[in-house]
């Protein structure tokens, strides 16, 4: 692509609105992640995690945490990662159904690194980035949110 073509696509993506992903470690294919303001509704309190095979893993590890969430007038809605609430070690497939029964109605942050032998590689991670006119929102760094329903 040309510069000038570049240039463009940059000033439309910020003129325009959008947003970018990036993922470091595995992918995850669902549930789906994005925006981490708007966690994505998992399908049962033992939601199925899948993510795209990695190149240099033998197995996967997982983990699961409870999120912390607060919400004030003064500061607005702030998000932190809880307790360790499930943990599986040397996973061969890329998907994993959570066994016991999350708790309804709360936001979990989940990862998976990479196991080759005794090595293991950092939780994977995703930046996402969201452009709104002449502003933007970047949350870096992040784990991979999804919510659990209301009711069983």
């Amino acid at each position: 692509m040309s510069r000038s073509r570049t240039l463009l696509a940059g000033i439309a993506l910020v003129l325009l609105g959008g947003c970018a992903t990036t993922f470091v470690g595995v992918t995850p294919v669902a549930p789906q992640v994005g925006n981490p303001n708007f966690p994505v509704l998992a399908d049962s309190l033992q939601p199925l995690l899948q993510w795209a095979r990695h190149p240099d893993a033998e197995r996967y590890d997982l983990i699961i945490y409870e999120g912390i969430k607060t919400s004030s007038a003064w500061e607005g809605t702030k998000r932190a990662v809880g307790r360790e609430a499930y943990y599986r070690e040397g996973l061969m497939a890329t998907e994993h159904r959570v066994e016991q029964p999350l708790k309804p109605d709360t936001e979990y942050y989940w990862s998976v690194r990479l196991r080759r032998g005794t090595s293991v590689s950092p939780w994977s991670r995703y930046d996402y980035t969201a452009f709104f006119g002449t502003g933007y929102m970047k949350a870096g760094n992040q784990l991979f949110i999804f919510k659990t329903p209301k009711t069983p």
